[in-house]
Parts: structure tokens; sequence; C-alpha cells
């Protein structure tokens, strides 16, 4: 088993955030979702995902900023500056996976979706020209038209939203928004977190994101939240 150094990249999300407006804190305790992968100071495996930590937010309606970081280990023909040893490369990717916590009296349907995205190529740039949301879209599994229950609905009609989508898309790719709960019986801090944000790996240089960015994924989060909070009476277990 290979130990690695402690990586800073939570402090310096933090201290980003801040920059653009979020308080957040770094809790001394591990929350439920972290046991989805194991500890990133722990290398098991050649190719292998590592939690590294999470930010609680404050005055968000996105509760979590998750961040996870995958590697990959590949042999070289030239090792000069190979983080590893003669002939492999360490290859390492990272994603901040966004949590929304309801109450837990609240059960999803098999809430699961996805973008779609058109993208215009240009001689030195390229924008999106259009994008959709694709999958399962509704919180229950009731017949279409009975309940206000299509998530996706009601991010189209969030103009705002729309915009800001169309600016980040290029740089962020597929966006999921899906029903999330722990895969095990989880010994560490109960959260409630029930539904994923989340998009493409990032290289560090993309990693940190924007204030245009971090606004998109706030304003998803209060339309999702919102809509299930609308929908409360028939999600109530």
């Amino acid at each position: 088993m290979l130990v690695l150094k402690p990586e800073p990249i939570l402090e310096k999300m933090q201290k980003h955030c801040k920059k653009l407006g979020m308080t957040s804190l770094i809790s001394k305790q591990k929350y439920d979702f972290e046991e989805d992968y194991f500890d990133s100071s722990f290398v098991r495996a050649k190719n292998s995902i590592g939690n590294i930590g999470t930010l609680e937010l404050a005055n968000s309606p996105i509760d979590y900023f998750n961040i996870i970081k995958k590697q990959k280990f590949v042999k070289c023909g030239y090792a000069l500056g190979s983080h590893v040893g003669m002939g492999i490369h360490r290859h390492a990717w990272w994603k901040i996976r966004y949590f929304l916590t309801l109450p837990e009296s609240i059960q999803l349907g098999p809430f699961n979706m996805g973008t779609i995205t058109t993208i215009k190529k240009g001689l030195f740039h390229s924008k999106v020209e259009s994008f959709m949301w694709s999958g399962f879209q509704k919180l229950t599994t009731l017949p279409p038209g009975l309940v206000r229950d299509n998530v996706a609905e009601a991010l189209y009609q969030d103009q705002k939203l729309k915009e800001l989508m169309m600016k980040c898309l290029l740089r962020e790719g597929t966006i999921t928004i899906s029903r999330y709960s722990p895969t095990t019986e989880s010994k560490y801090l109960k959260t409630n977190s029930k539904i994923v944000i989340e998009s493409k790996w990032k290289l560090h240089k993309d990693f940190f994101i924007d204030s245009y960015t971090l606004e998109m994924y706030e304003k998803i989060a209060g339309i999702v939240k919102q809509t299930i909070n609308d929908m409360k009476y028939h999600l109530t277990s």
C-alpha cells in the first residue's frame, strides 16, 4: 500500500469559494456519502477513486461540496518529471459532487437525468448551441400529467438558468442530477442527502469553479429543492 501526503485542495477550494461569496465549513467528522470511496490518502490500486473531503455550505441550496479524485498509473517511455518512479506517471482528475439534503420522510422515485449538449465548433472558440435534459425526469412513478413532478420542466422555465447553462456547459460537460442514497449503512455522520449533482472529471487547472458556474449549480439545486417541496405530500412515506 502506498501512502500519499494529504492534499491541500479542500482548503484551497474553501478559500476559493470564500472569494466567490460562499461561506463553508470543513467538518472534523466524516459524512455518510464519503464512504462511497475510500480515503484518498491510501492508494489501494493503480487505478482508483478516492475521497478528498467535504465542505458544508452555509446559506446555499447546495448543502455539501464533496471532492473526489481519480487517478491512473501509466507506463511512460520518457520518465522525466514522473510523480511515482522510473517509467511510471500518475494522471489525476478531480470532481465535485453537489449534495442536497431533504427531510428523512421524503422518498423519491427512480429519478435520474442528465444533459445532452450540442456544441458548435469554431475556428478559435467553440460554444454551446443547445442542450436538453434526458433520462427519468419525474420524482414519482405516477402517470405523466397527474402531478407536477417533472424536474426538467421546472428547470427549463428558468430563463436565467438557461443563460447560465449555455455559458457553463462547454466547460462542465454533462451535468447529471439523480436520486442518492448511501451504498451501505454508514458509521459516519448522517446527512439525509437524497440528491446528487455531478459533472465531468476535470484536470487541476480546470477544477475550481467560477462565479457563473457556482450560480448555475445553486439555481439548479434551488429549483430541484422547490419542486420536491411542492410535491412533499406525494413524496412523504
